[in-house]
Formats: structure tokens, C-alpha cells, sequence
């Protein structure tokens, strides 16, 4: 049974069932005149990440326009692992942060272009610099805040599968004009490990 509920600041109608609770229905996002719901993906590359990767490698970079009137709101983080050469037995594994980053231009690796989910709504992306590569990008003086997220790659001692980290926080992760978010290593990597990687990222800007 379902009860409308009429009225309210909004004047709209609420559909709650018999237990006062809300029904929700999938529909359409609501799109921004300016602004709307974005993706993006990229990878490594044809070649490996590279064994005894140095600690503080930038592999992934996304940053929001210096000139954006609006702010980009990160809803999801996916980023997949696959091993090509095992690490030693009892090797230590590499460990991957996502960080926010502020004042720098990236530069350098595989250049990405956001795609917009709703083709014909809203407007192009304004996070228009993205970048990877299966070495390192050149991210110089650059402010680093904490890690937002952490995960150990699987490329130690006998562990060979793969692995899938997914990012989904509580809130989206804000990004004001000029900031970023970076993937990268936080310690040396095993020293006869290499693996691939490859990411899909998703957010909202308004």
C-alpha cells in the first residue's frame, strides 16, 4: 500500500508506505544548467609498472580548473591490479594512496578526456586535466593533504590475483577550483615485482 503524503515547504508529494517509510523511485538525475555527472578511465599502459617503483610515484592525476566557477564532487574511485611478475616470498607490497593535491599543473604521461553521462544535459567537464602512466608523472610543487584512501597491491610473495579496490566514500570527496586528487605510491615497491593497473572514476560538478 502506498499513502501520499501532500504538501510540505516544497509543495510536493512524498510516497511513503503503510509504515510511514519513504518509497523512493529510480529516475533521471536532475542536471545543472552548468555542470552535470562525469566519468573517466585510463590504465597503465601497454607497458608494466616497473619493479622497485620509488615511494611518492604519481600514477593518476585529475584536477579541477584553476579558472571553474563550480566544484566537482567525487562519488567513486574503482582501480583494478594485475600482476605480471611475482613479488619475492615474504616481500613487503607495495601500498597505493589517493590523495588531494593543490597548487600543482601535472604534467607529462597519457592525457584522458572525461566523458559526460548525460550527453545532451548540462556541460562539458571542468576537471579537464587528467593524466596516467605505468612510470611516474612529473607533479612538482605541489601541496599533498592526507591520504583519503589506502590499499596494499597484490604483488607480494605468492599473491598473484588480482585485485579490485573500490573507493566509495560516506560523502563525495570536494574538489574546489585548482585541486586534484592523485594516485600514488607511498613506499618502495617490491623489488622483482610489475603489474598493470587500470581505473574508472566518477563525479558530479555544480
Amino acid at each position: 500500500m502506498t499513502t501520499t503524503v501532500r504538501g510540505g515547504t516544497s509543495g510536493l508529494d512524498t510516497d511513503v508506505d503503510e509504515a510511514l517509510n519513504l518509497k523512493v523511485y529510480q529516475t533521471v538525475p536532475g542536471y545543472p544548467a552548468a555542470g552535470g555527472f562525469y566519468t573517466v578511465a585510463g590504465k597503465s599502459g601497454a607497458a608494466a609498472i616497473a619493479a622497485a617503483l620509488a615511494a611518492d610515484t604519481s600514477l593518476m592525476s585529475a584536477r579541477l580548473s584553476t579558472g571553474s566557477t563550480r566544484k566537482a564532487y567525487i562519488t567513486r574511485v574503482r582501480v583494478q591490479m594485475n600482476v605480471l611478475t611475482i613479488g619475492a616470498a615474504g616481500g613487503v607490497p607495495s601500498v597505493l594512496g589517493l590523495q588531494k593535491f593543490t597548487t600543482a599543473t601535472p604534467t607529462g604521461g597519457t592525457a584522458r578526456t572525461a566523458h559526460r553521462l548525460g550527453g545532451t544535459k548540462g556541460t562539458a567537464s571542468d576537471i579537464t586535466d587528467i593524466r596516467d602512466n605505468n612510470a611516474a608523472l612529473t607533479v612538482t610543487s605541489v601541496v599533498f593533504a592526507d591520504e583519503i584512501a589506502w590499499s596494499n597491491t597484490p604483488i607480494s610473495g605468492v599473491n598473484s590475483a588480482p585485485l579490485e579496490w573500490i573507493f566509495e566514500p560516506v560523502a563525495p570527496v570536494e574538489l574546489s577550483a585548482g585541486d586534484g586528487v592523485v594516485l600514488r605510491t607511498r613506499q618502495v615497491g617490491p623489488a622483482t615485482a610489475t603489474w598493470f593497473f587500470s581505473y574508472t572514476m566518477h563525479w558530479f560538478e555544480r
